[in-house]
């Protein structure tokens, strides 16, 4: 009887790999040929190699621009040359798993977001940066202010997120052993794709088909699904308040858009209402991706907010 179901279970194992390897898109490596290829420049940290781009005199205040949970760094197109030409010295790169950045295999939790980021402002000889930062870079940063309280200046929110784990039944699902490593492993990243579609279409800009391409792009590299399902169990989804409390407000910037899917109203006033008198700019008519959808507006918010 034991042999038996051993047999079964073994048999389901080999079928579930089957399936998660016909369905997926993930069928290719990263290789040193794809990286060169791509136009980016890419440092070794240490965790893995880090797909970076450099702008702004060299000697401008620094300022990363630190993405959210799966668009790569082209999130911040709209941003990163007009702050590099008012001058800033702007550095934005791609998280672990995302972009061309490697998908190492190792748990995804703020340990390693911060290692990264804190890797990347090492490598330039920087003490201190200002951090502008979209969706789930919102958890980066304070997670980042919380271990290295000195090395940052200014922060400026867009669409920051406090707890996505809270009521997001697709995150509790992939939490469930098994089940959730078939979900990550078949669909997770036609989810994410439909996502993206759909935050870019609704952005209303014109570069919105490119920008879904772009996005699948990245799941065809192996490991992208795997870094989102490791994401997903670690503390980066869950409740950041106490981080949060470690934000001067005074130092910070925050700008949400009514229509948000992503982050709700709620959320955003549970932020404001830890960190008492920080700056807020409310933007009616506007989704998850102010910094495509308003561009020049959140441009001009930024710099007035950097500069004062």
């Amino acid at each position: 009887m034991k042999k038996t179901s051993g047999r079964i279970l073994f048999s389901v194992l080999i079928l579930a790999g089957i399936i998660v390897f016909t369905v997926s898109p993930e069928k290719r490596p990263l290789t040193e040929g794809i990286r060169q290829a791509s136009g980016s420049d890419f440092i070794q940290l240490s965790d893995g190699f880090c797909e970076y781009q450099l702008t702004g005199p060299a000697d401008g205040t620094p300022v990363v621009l630190v993405h959210g949970l799966s668009v790569p760094y082209f999130d911040w197109d709209g941003q990163y040359q007009v702050l590099g030409e008012a001058g800033y010295r702007v550095l934005r790169y791609n998280h672990y798993g995302r972009g061309l950045s490697d998908r190492p295999r190792t748990e995804y939790n703020s340990q390693l977001y911060v290692r990264q980021l804190k890797d990347l402002i090492d490598s330039q000889g920087w003490e201190k940066v200002d951090l502008v930062v979209h969706s789930m870079g919102g958890a980066v940063a304070v997670k980042f202010t919380e271990t290295y309280p000195d090395a940052v200046d200014r922060i400026v929110f867009i669409s920051p997120v406090l707890h996505m784990a809270e009521d997001n039944s697709g995150i509790t699902l992939v939490r469930i052993p098994v089940l959730g490593d078939l979900m990550a492993g078949t669909a997770l990243s036609g989810i994410l794709s439909s996502r993206a579609d759909d935050l870019f279409s609704s952005s209303g800009i014109e570069e919105a088909g490119l920008y879904s391409q772009m996005f699948r792009e990245q799941t065809r590299y192996y490991g992208f699904s795997r870094s989102v399902k490791s994401l997903f169990r670690n503390n980066m989804v869950d409740d950041l308040s106490d981080s949060y409390r470690t934000v001067h407000p005074g130092s910070s910037f925050l700008i949400w858009g009514t229509e948000d899917q992503s982050v709700s109203e709620e959320h955003i006033q549970r932020i404001r209402n830890i960190l008492p008198g920080m700056e807020t700019v409310i933007l009616k008519d506007t989704g998850h991706m102010p910094n495509m959808e308003k561009r020049e507006l959140v441009n001009s918010l930024i710099l007035d907010f950097l500069k004062s």
